[in-house]
């Protein structure tokens, strides 16, 4: 598996990152999601009174006094709820009333602590425990004392009216004094909607990771190179020229349209600028190392083994002085569409400093264009190629069909060092662009008689799979490659290429521009069409 920039897709994909985290948030806030959260009760605290009477006796009824199960029935009947709220000033419904007077059965074994739930077994002697709510500690503590003498006197009537002796003692009596405390009840769990900060930036969150795992699905699945760090490792040959995507003057780069002359459509473009950098690095740029490239993973290999025969060739590779490399031949892995546009570009760059060039296509031949007899079967001489020499639309460029030279391709190692030997002595420089080096065997045939070979890779097109491959065939041969051409590069507004050049001009009224290629937007059909050497 080939190596990820997973880092470089994500500074890519920043655009993707909002969205997905805007749309997480979004949904966040509008979906709702509960959870449990304490909440303080409307009446937070309490206050307890201990109440009691004796055991029932034996004998004389006078000593018979009530148990604390009939205390608590008195305590917890309606009408003793509601003469202690009208003695507190308590008004509240009357349906309301036990959840602010309450009474429970606790051990007699004197007082317990306020709020305790201890288990009481049968036979244990017993107390009551009445417990008034109220929203301050002070009113608690009025009410639980109200409520107490309210039970006594129910109790006290409850027995005057019974069967038992007038008089007769209930017994009844308090054993601990109302003390105000923070009602355990008070505090309780209640399902509360979560807070939509919290759920917004929680949404962000997810919406973050859903497209980081999106990016980095992205980049497994994309084998296509994008940065020219990447072209640089699976190639292995330095890229020496980064061509932006294709812009028309005063306009923003058009995805899809093909990178044309620039130097005649649009001279001030990073475009032009970066074809005169190119035309630097093919003057003056040592040729690249033949031993492949140092990751040997990119390769496909686990051997840091040099090809047999590469060191040899890597001798021969000596950077060259000024004008020796004259014969420059233009190569890509597969279909790249940009590869004439390089070849066209450069012609346009060595004009625009006024040397003279000579542009040959080999896709050509065996398609039956051109002459197609061959009827220069001898030795090749000066004249008989000047004689074939065709004009172009621009200053100090000019055309050579193959065709009249020889009938097929299979004649092209054969015939064209003659052709080249006699083509150098015409012109300063000579530009050859081939077919894809992976399909046909022109690039073969050509790469052992030119000084210098250009490959060029599309970015968002060439595979990681096609580049490897031509790397390879390239080093087995021994071919003087300079390095790789990386083109249609996106550069981003704030980049130097684009800040360090003056604005956008219009395009020159020379006629030119509206004669080298197809129009992509039909407003802009006189200068944004695409060349081929063919059409220089």
């Amino acid at each position: 598996m080939e190596p990820i920039d997973f880092w470089g897709a994500l500074r890519r994909s920043w655009r993707l990152f909002v969205v997905l985290a805007l749309i997480g948030a979004v949904v966040a806030v509008l979906v709702p999601v509960s959870h449990t959260k304490k909440v303080k009760s409307a009446v937070p605290y309490s206050a307890s009174v201990i109440v009691g009477a004796p055991p029932p006796g034996t004998g004389s009824p006078l000593r018979a006094g009530v148990s604390s199960q009939q205390i608590r029935f008195y305590a917890s009947s309606s009408d003793t709820l509601q003469a202690t709220a009208s003695a507190a000033g308590l008004t509240v419904p009357s349906s309301d009333l036990a959840a602010y007077l309450t009474a429970s059965v606790v051990p007699a074994a004197g007082a317990t602590p306020l709020g305790a739930t201890a288990p009481v077994r049968k036979g244990t002697p017993t107390d009551i425990e009445l417990t008034a709510r109220a929203v301050t500690a002070a009113d608690a503590v009025d009410l639980a004392n109200t409520y107490a003498d309210q039970v006594g006197q129910a109790v006290e009537a409850g027995l005057s009216g019974s069967s038992r002796v007038a008089g007769a003692d209930s017994g009844y009596t308090v054993l601990q004094p109302a003390v105000a405390a923070v009602d355990a009840r008070g505090i309780k769990k209640a399902s509360l909607t979560a807070s939509r900060k919290v759920r917004a930036l929680g949404g962000l969150a997810i919406g973050a990771i859903v497209a980081a795992a999106l990016v980095l699905l992205r980049e497994l699945l994309d084998k296509r190179l994008r940065t020219a760090a990447r072209a640089e490792s699976v190639f292995g040959f330095p890229v020496v020229g980064e061509i932006p995507l294709a812009a028309v003057a005063g306009r923003a780069p058009v995805p899809g349209l093909l990178p044309m002359v620039d130097v005649v459509r649009d001279p001030e473009s990073p475009g032009a600028e970066a074809y005169r950098m190119l035309r630097m690095s093919l003057m003056f740029q040592s040729l690249a190392s033949l031993s492949g490239p140092e990751d040997s993973f990119v390769l496909g290999s686990e051997s840091d083994d040099v090809p047999a025969g590469t060191e040899a060739a890597d001798a021969d590779h000596a950077p060259t002085g000024v004008g020796n490399r004259q014969v420059i031949l233009v190569v890509s892995p597969g279909t790249e569409a940009t590869r004439p546009h390089v070849a066209a570009n450069l012609a346009a760059i060595y004009a625009e400093a006024e040397e003279s060039v000579v542009v040959i296509s080999t896709g050509s031949l065996d398609v039956g264009f051109g002459h197609s007899n061959g009827s220069f079967s001898g030795e090749i001489r000066e004249r008989d190629i000047e004689a074939q020499l065709e004009p172009s639309i621009l200053q100090y460029v000019r055309r050579l069909p193959l065709s009249p030279f020889m009938t097929k391709s299979g004649q092209l190692a054969n015939r064209a060092p003659a052709i080249l030997n006699a083509t150098r002595n015409l012109s300063d420089v000579v530009i050859i662009e081939v077919p894809p080096l992976l399909a046909l065997h022109h690039a073969e045939a050509l790469m052992h008689v030119v000084d210098v070979v250009l490959v060029v890779a599309e970015s968002k097109f060439t595979t990681f799979d096609d580049a490897r491959r031509a790397g390879d065939l390239l080093r087995r041969m021994g071919a003087p490659v300079l390095g790789v051409v990386l083109t249609n590069v996106a550069l981003n507004q704030r980049d130097i290429r684009q800040l360090a050049l003056p604005g956008p001009v219009e395009p020159r009224e020379t006629g030119a521009p509206e004669e080298v290629g197809h129009a992509i937007p039909a407003d802009v059909a006189s200068a944004s069409s695409a060349a081929s050497p063919s059409q220089v």
